[in-house]
């Protein structure tokens, strides 16, 4: 393409270019098993923490099938909501990673929402009973949102349980099951959250914990977690007693000054299940984790489907370099 003009695709735009659960587990996959032959490429994130609450955070993946680079810049402040703004702002700059040069702009809180959630319907897809039909959420936000879409798309749900400080959020969640014709619950701890769950997910902002309250031991045989906060709101000593942890990248872990778990207690990676080097779920009984912090591939994974899909469909604003 010898246009030099970028691109850009707001919210909007992204979100109704209509990708699915399905689509972004198909290209998660591929992009993994490129990483596998050398053909593909992830840093791990970088972050600034100003010690406030506030955080910023950037997050750099390419490919050569197709041959695109995507770097997410995100920037993100709790108490954002109480002035009428946005927790999180993220935009994603697309490049060739051929020529190096730019090609689009678009919107990435969108994605970041959908990515996160398709990072674990990955490892679901691996790792989760099929059969699955209770999903717990403790968390009610937008993860928790995105995570019962991308669930949902996987498994015969027929009930939601829910756990979330925030009443708005969690009225939310729980309207967006019921109209998704599944039985909804909130629930008053964690205890009671696990309860006959088979599948959880765990959104837990970092300003919201004072201490672990999720007791591992609680969890029923054959269940899958998703921990999309870093463990924080699980107590350390019952992990080691859950049959597998898989984290998203184990180059990316080493690289991080805070341990996600114990290194002895990580039985591999993403990358390890798309190419069939640890295997998925071995049996009914098995309950297994998938504890992780964000993938930049994952990000470059919405980016190429959100790049294709608008150039074929002729959405988008072309601006001037």
């Amino acid at each position: 393409m010898n246009d030099e003009s970028l691109l850009y695709l707001n919210r909007a735009d992204v979100a109704g270019l209509g990708i699915t659960t399905g689509d972004i587990v198909v290209t998660i996959e591929h992009l993994l098993r490129q990483v596998a032959a050398g053909k593909a490429w992830n840093t791990p994130k970088a972050q600034i923490l100003p010690g406030d609450g506030r955080l910023f955070m950037s997050m750099l993946a390419a490919s050569s099938e197709p041959s695109l680079m995507a770097v997410k810049s995100l920037g993100m402040n709790p108490a954002n909501p109480a002035q009428g703004l946005e927790t999180i702002g993220a935009l994603i700059t697309v490049f060739d990673s051929e020529s190096g040069l730019p090609r689009a702009i678009m919107d990435g809180d969108w994605i970041t929402g959908v990515r996160t959630a398709g990072l674990s319907a990955t490892a679901a897809h691996h790792l989760g009973r099929k059969d699955a039909r209770t999903i717990a959420f403790v968390g009610a936000g937008l993860q928790a949102r995105c995570h019962l879409d991308a669930f949902a798309a996987l498994f015969p749900l027929r009930r939601v349980q829910v756990l979330g400080r925030g009443a708005a959020n969690r009225e939310r969640l729980l309207a967006k099951a019921r109209e998704m014709g599944l039985e909804a619950v909130a629930c008053e701890d964690g205890d009671g959250v696990l309860d006959g769950a088979d599948l959880v997910v765990t959104s837990v902002p970092h300003t919201g914990i004072a201490e672990p309250f999720l007791d591992p031991d609680r969890l029923v045989p054959g269940s899958f977690v998703a921990m999309t906060d870093l463990t924080r709101p699980w107590q350390r000593a019952g992990l080691a007693r859950l049959d597998r942890i898989v984290i998203d990248d184990a180059v990316q872990e080493r690289a991080m000054a805070d341990p996600t778990i114990p290194p002895e207690l990580i039985a591999g990676d993403l990358k390890d299940l798309a190419t069939g080097a640890i295997p998925g779920r071995r049996d009914d009984e098995e309950r297994i984790a998938f504890a992780f912090r964000g993938l930049a591939l994952a990000d470059l994974a919405l980016a190429i489907l959100c790049y294709q899909r608008a150039l074929d469909a002729g959405v988008g604003q072309r601006l001037e370099r």
